[in-house]
Parts: C-alpha cells; sequence; structure tokens
C-alpha cells in the first residue's frame, strides 16, 4: 500500500489537550485490556493531556457521553471499542471541533486498518500523541451518520441474522458462518437509485455505498474513495448465479482487477434508492432496518463534508485523502 507522509503540529504538542476517553467496562475488550488502559491515560496525562475515563452502564451511553463532551467544548473523545463504538460516539461528534481518537479493541477495527492505527493499543496511544488532525466527510442515512459504509443486500441481511443469533458471540467467525449460509441462498433485488439527476435500474446482490475504502477489514468494494472528497461511491454488484458467488467473493477478497467486471460503480453527493421490496440494511456494521419501496419517500444518503475530526498517523495512505491536513 503507497503512504504519504505529511508533517503537522501533532497532538502531543498541543498544551492541556482536554479529552475522555470511553470503555464498556463489561465487553471482554476493556477487562482484558484494563491495566493497560490505566497505564496510557497516566502516560498521556503525564504528557500534559487533561484525560479521564468514562465507563458506560447503559445502551446511548458512550452518545450521551460524547454529546457532553462537545458541550464543554473538550478537544478529543476517545473510543475504546471497535467500530461500533466509534458509530455511536460520531453520532453527536458530527459538525463540531471535537477530535475523534481510537483506542481499537473491538472484533474488526475496520476504522482503524483503513488509516493505519496500531491495533494495538501501546501502538494506537502513540498516534494520540504523535499524530495529525484531519477533517474528513461523514456519509448520512437518512438521520443517522456513518463513517465507513452502508451495505444494502446480503450483507444487510446476515448483519440482522447475526444480532439476532447466539453467533454473535464467536466474533467473525460467527459472522463468516452466517455469511456462508446468506451469501448462497440469497435472492438478487431490484432497486432504482437517483444520483442527482440520473436514475439507474439494477438487479443486484448487495450495494455498497462508501465514505471510505474498506470493508470486514479485508475487501474494497468502494475501492476508489476518498474520505475528504465530499463525495459518497456506489458499489452495485450483480445478480450472479449460485455458482458464480465466490469467483466474485475470491475477486473481491484478493482484490483483482476483474473484480470490476461484477458491478457497475459510480460517485454522487446524494443517493435516493428503493426497491421493489424491503431489503435489509447495516450500517457501518450495525444493522439499521430496510429500505424504502416509496418513490415519495425513499432512502435516503447524502454526504455532509468536512463534519468530522478525526486524529490519525502521520502517514496515511495516499489514496484515502483528497485535501491537505489541517
Amino acid at each position: 500500500m503507497q503512504k504519504t507522509t505529511h508533517k503537522t503540529n501533532s497532538s502531543a504538542e498541543k498544551q492541556n489537550v482536554k479529552a475522555i476517553l470511553i470503555a464498556n467496562p463489561t465487553s471482554g475488550s476493556y477487562t482484558t485490556h484494563a491495566h493497560q488502559i490505566d497505564r496510557i491515560i497516566s502516560t498521556l496525562r503525564q504528557r500534559g493531556w487533561q484525560a479521564e475515563l468514562k465507563l458506560t452502564e447503559a445502551s446511548g451511553d458512550a452518545r450521551r457521553l460524547s454529546r457532553e463532551a462537545v458541550e464543554q467544548h473538550l478537544d478529543v473523545v476517545i473510543a475504546i471499542g471497535g467500530d461500533g463504538t466509534i458509530h455511536e460516539v460520531i453520532q453527536e461528534l458530527a459538525g463540531s471541533d471535537t477530535a475523534l481518537g481510537v483506542l481499537p479493541s473491538g472484533t474488526v477495527n475496520v476504522w482503524a486498518r483503513e488509516v493505519g492505527i496500531p491495533l494495538d493499543l501501546n501502538g494506537a496511544s502513540e498516534v494520540l500523541l504523535n499524530g495529525q488532525t484531519r477533517r474528513i466527510d461523514l456519509g448520512k442515512l437518512d438521520d443517522r451518520y456513518f463513517l465507513l459504509m452502508v451495505g444494502i443486500g446480503v450483507d444487510g441481511e446476515v448483519t440482522h441474522a447475526v444480532e439476532k443469533k447466539p453467533v454473535k458471540r464467536f466474533g467473525v467467525i460467527g459472522y463468516l458462518l452466517v455469511a456462508a449460509w446468506w451469501g448462497a441462498r440469497y435472492p438478487a433485488f431490484r432497486a432504482s437509485l437517483r444520483l442527482n439527476n440520473q436514475i439507474i435500474k439494477v438487479h443486484a446482490l448487495q450495494v455498497i455505498i462508501g465514505n471510505t475504502q474498506l470493508y470486514g477489514g479485508a475487501m474494497k468494494y468502494t475501492w476508489k474513495a476518498k474520505c475528504d472528497d465530499g463525495l459518497l461511491d456506489i458499489c452495485v454488484v450483480r445478480r450472479q448465479s449460485i455458482l458464480r458467488r465466490l469467483p466474485v467473493l475470491l475477486d473481491f477478497l484478493l482484490r483483482r482487477r476483474q473484480r470490476r467486471q461484477w458491478v457497475r460503480y459510480e460517485v454522487s453527493d446524494t443517493i435516493n434508492l428503493t426497491t421493489t421490496e424491503p431489503v435489509a440494511i447495516q450500517v457501518d456494521g450495525e444493522p439499521v432496518g430496510h429500505t424504502s419501496t416509496s418513490e415519495e419517500q425513499p432512502t435516503r444518503l447524502t454526504v455532509v463534508p468536512q463534519s468530522l475530526k478525526v486524529i490519525v498517523p502521520q502517514i496515511l495512505p495516499e489514496d484515502l485523502f483528497s485535501q491537505p491536513p489541517l
């Protein structure tokens, strides 16, 4: 992967950085790393940060704590967890001057992998101290922000299925088991996408709308996406026979050039989508309902340019950003 380096003022060079760290005390990732997190907080304080750990007690607490951080004009909210925790936090950071920092300890950690934040907590803490601050876009599905992507179709169905089943506790393995089951039997669906003044009719297995490139930590459906260009990338995986679905999956897993033959690829800042039947949706890996079948009230996706501040490494994938650093 090509990388690019921008020398900017790092977070460590700011004095009196005010930050909170948000963690779920009942998650296995937190209990495993609790002592390490305490040491990281001590290091942040030694480097001039006013850092405080906030533990969630109920559903929605991460969002509430993030909202309070914005109201108090804190500099950084650090999400300790995976992409689900980040997804909850950005709902309140969007449009503010409070930056998102990450100590990744989730199952896949797509955002951390995307920008090169180390998956070990000590390495990730070095990014907090010595990284750079960038502004990126967020996507929006109706009134819900997303950092990574929206999946409509087979992956949406898999996400909904995993959420309701005991296999969820098996993490990636459980997801893959359900994906294998659904991937072979999932029927294609008909969709209409209005991209500004263009209308596209498709017969698809899935539609991926990406603000970033990486999907599931391994594949790239929206491989041309830039997270700060004011656009969303759309990858429509066309209907395939059962026998052809495995070659399609392998092309994406191996990032082969011939994956282009299986898809239609578009970009837009606004997407109005309808399907002939309700189709499952996932947003940043979270199940969120189904598509609209009404032309009068379509499922609407938009981009909110430059709406989130993020702390990322000094060395970044050069094809993920289009704007200069702050």
